[in-house]
């Protein structure tokens, strides 16, 4: 069954994917980051621990988060889209510094901390490649 994209089910599939793939992020340092993705009105948490994604959980409270990657849904379709194409402006990165996404935080660390993680997050979301992603 495909994923239905945005969805804790989708999310879940990419931390079963990551999880699977220990070798993803051995060229990146690990991340303790315990963040949200906010696609529209919709909001999902995501927990590092390490080398590996622990949690995906529907809703939450952004005070609660390290940051939030926020955004349209139309760009994060976009960035997914852009895995097959490896169109590197479609990057979170990129995104982020287009300023097609947003970083959110109460804590004064959290840009840095956001900063620091992108390149997980994008390894994670690397991980919808070849993945049926339905768009709703």
């Amino acid at each position: 069954m495909s994923p239905v994209f945005p969805s804790a089910d989708f999310f879940r599939a990419l931390r079963a994917a990551m999880n699977d793939d220990p070798e993803c992020t051995a060229h990146l340092g690990p991340s303790e980051a315990y963040c949200g993705l906010a696609v529209g009105d919709h909001l999902f948490v995501v927990e590092f621990d390490g080398r590996s994604c622990v949690a995906v959980v529907a809703g939450g409270n952004e005070l609660d988060l390290d940051f939030v990657v926020a955004g349209p849904a139309e760009v994060w379709r976009r960035a997914i889209e852009g895995l097959e194409s490896g169109d590197a402006a479609a990057s979170l990165p990129a995104l982020v510094e287009q300023e097609a996404l947003e970083i959110r935080s109460a804590d004064p660390e959290g840009q840095k901390l956001a900063s620091d993680t992108l390149p997980f997050l994008q390894v994670f979301l690397g991980h919808a490649r070849g993945l049926e992603v339905v768009f709703d």
